[in-house]
């Protein structure tokens, strides 16, 4: 696999990350998971909006303007051969290598890394129970997609234990935030509901494009708290981002 390292396209078994990169040692970053449908790069403006929120959040010096993101992203598309194949792009941004501890380097070498592997959208029945784990209500950290992944991966591990696909959190108040990598949409008395982005879920890419769409057909998505017995009641299930599109869920107890 051809990938994207610091202004180079090289072999993935031959591109060196400094071992003090502060990525790697302290999640200091932030990244974008895209979905290329063979044809075009979908939402690639909120993405990469999304990025630069990220990098601006963090300090993380990133220069590159939407038509240099795209390009890249193209390259490393064409590289791998993937023209025409569903395709998972990741972009990812950390600060660079710097000393031990929090305090940032007084010269910041931020490392860029792209990667692009086939990926395809399968229609499948996802299923999906209550995490054990609490999600923080939001925080400043809601609003873009950093390194720090943790409680998605409890998620993820709790999920595979229990023979899952996938589960969802809650906050302390007892609202759904969301499942361990998307955003959830329910369908409760023939109105699709999801949850606000105050009860602590990321403003995903496909949530607002879903939102916006509905919108359209004069069919508006009520953004509103939801219960664990609204999940339990509701009509239907769906979960939502970037790659998957919209995937039907069912609950199980």
């Amino acid at each position: 696999m051809i990938i994207y390292l610091n202004d180079e396209y090289v072999e993935s078994s031959k591109a060196n990350i400094s071992p003090a990169d502060r990525g790697l040692m302290l999640g200091d970053g932030v990244f974008e998971t895209l979905f290329y449908n063979g044809m075009v790069i979908e939402c690639l403006r909120p993405h990469f909006d999304r990025l630069v929120k990220g990098a601006t959040l963090f300090q993380i010096p990133f220069n590159l303007v939407i038509s240099e993101f795209k390009a890249i992203l193209l390259a490393i598309i064409d590289r791998n051969n993937l023209q025409g194949i569903g395709t998972a792009l990741r972009f990812t941004l950390t600060r660079g290598p710097g000393e031990r501890g929090l305090a940032t380097p007084q010269s910041v070498r931020p490392t860029l890394l792209v990667t692009a592997q086939p990926y395809q959208r399968r229609q499948q029945l996802l299923h999906i129970s209550f995490s054990q784990y609490c999600f923080q209500q939001s925080s400043i950290l809601s609003g873009v997609k950093h390194l720090g992944y943790q409680l998605p991966l409890l998620g993820r591990l709790e999920a595979e234990n229990r023979g899952l696909d996938d589960v969802l959190f809650f906050n302390d108040a007892g609202y759904l935030v969301s499942a361990t990598t998307a955003n959830v949409f329910i369908l409760s008395n023939s109105v699709l509901v999801t949850p606000p982005l105050s009860d602590g879920c990321l403003p995903g890419v496909m949530r607002a494009k879903i939102i916006q769409e509905m919108q359209k057909t004069m069919t508006p998505v009520r953004i509103d708290h939801i219960t664990r017995q609204d999940v339990e009641e509701a009509t239907k299930i769906f979960l939502t981002n970037s790659l998957i599109g919209s995937a039907l869920a069912v609950y199980n107890p």
